[in-house]
C-alpha cells in the first residue's frame, strides 16, 4: 500500500497533475483520471489500483493523440489505426479508441469518405474513378468508396474535365491533330472520368487546325525521323521508315504520301 502525500498542477498544462505517493513523485495523470477515480491527499492505493490507474491514463493520451490528429482533417478509420500503431499503441487500446470514436461520431467512413469526394471535386482535375482508387488506399471499402463517389455526377465531370481539357488544347504541340486528341483521350480516361463524360467533352472541346499548320507539323516530324534513319536506310527502306514514323504520329496518309513524293523528287 502506499499513500498520496502531495497532489500538484503541472505548470505547463494547468489539466494535468502530479501525484505524489509518500512522498516521492510517482506518475503523471490527466484531470479526467483525477476525477474519474476520486484521487485524493491521504488516498491509500494499492499496486494493482496504481497499475489500473496507469492503463486509464495510457488509454487517454492515445484518445488525445487520435484527437489532435483529427483536428487538422477528416480521417479515415484506417488512418487512424495506422497512425496510433506508429504511436505503439497496443492493439486493445486501440480498438477501444476507435470504439469511443465512433461512438463520439468522430470517426465514421462514410462521412470521410462523401467529405474527401467534395473536396477533390473542389480542389483538384481528377475524375470519380481515380479518387475512388484514392479513398481505397486510405483504408477506405470499396462500396463506401464508390457510395460516396456517386454525388461526382455526369455534369459535375463533364464540367470540369472540359475546362481542363481547354487548357490542355490550348498548348502547343508538334503531333498532328489525330494523335492530340487520342493524348488528349487517353489522359481524360487516364484522370479517372467516366467513358460517357470523355465522350462529351471530345465531342465539345475540337481540335481544330488549318491545313498549313498541319503540313508544317508533318515536315518537323519528318526532318526528325530522317535524320534518325537515313545513316542505316536509303532508297524504298527509308521512305518506308519515314511513313511509318509519320503515321504513328497520327498524321493522313494523303499528306504522308505528298510529303514522300515531294522529298524523293528532291533527293
Amino acid at each position: 500500500m502506499r499513500t498520496i502525500t502531495k497532489i500538484q498542477q503541472q505548470k505547463k498544462s494547468l489539466h494535468r497533475y502530479n501525484i505524489y505517493l509518500n512522498d516521492e513523485y510517482a506518475f503523471g495523470i490527466d484531470e479526467d483520471i483525477l476525477v474519474k477515480f476520486q484521487l485524493h491527499k491521504g488516498m491509500t492505493l494499492t499496486e494493482s489500483t496504481i497499475e489500473e490507474i496507469m492503463g486509464h491514463e495510457d488509454k487517454h493520451l492515445a484518445y488525445l493523440m487520435a484527437i489532435r490528429y483529427l483536428s487538422y482533417r477528416m480521417r479515415s478509420t484506417k488512418e487512424i489505426e495506422t497512425y496510433l500503431r506508429k504511436k505503439e499503441v497496443s492493439p486493445q487500446t486501440i480498438a477501444s479508441i476507435m470504439a469511443r470514436l465512433q461512438k463520439e461520431n468522430l470517426l465514421d467512413d462514410h462521412a470521410f469518405a462523401a467529405a474527401f469526394v467534395r473536396d477533390r471535386m473542389l480542389q483538384t482535375s481528377k475524375g470519380p474513378r481515380v479518387i475512388i482508387n484514392e479513398l481505397r488506399e486510405k483504408g477506405v471499402s470499396q462500396e463506401v468508396a464508390e457510395v460516396a463517389a456517386e454525388q461526382y455526377g455526369l455534369e459535375q465531370q463533364v464540367e470540369k474535365a472540359q475546362k481542363w481539357a481547354i487548357k490542355e488544347v490550348a498548348k502547343k504541340s508538334s503531333h498532328s491533330v489525330r494523335k492530340r486528341k487520342e493524348q488528349l483521350q487517353y489522359k481524360l480516361m487516364q484522370k479517372g472520368f467516366s467513358q460517357e463524360a470523355v465522350q462529351i467533352v471530345m465531342e465539345e472541346v475540337p481540335i481544330e487546325v488549318d491545313e498549313e499548320t498541319e503540313k508544317l507539323r508533318l515536315e518537323k516530324q519528318a526532318q526528325r525521323a530522317l535524320r534518325r534513319y537515313e545513316r542505316k536506310h536509303e532508297g524504298y527502306e527509308l521512305k518506308m521508315q519515314i511513313k511509318a514514323a509519320l503515321y504513328n504520329r497520327g498524321f493522313s496518309k494523303n499528306l504522308i504520301d505528298e510529303y514522300v513524293d515531294k522529298m524523293k523528287e528532291s533527293r
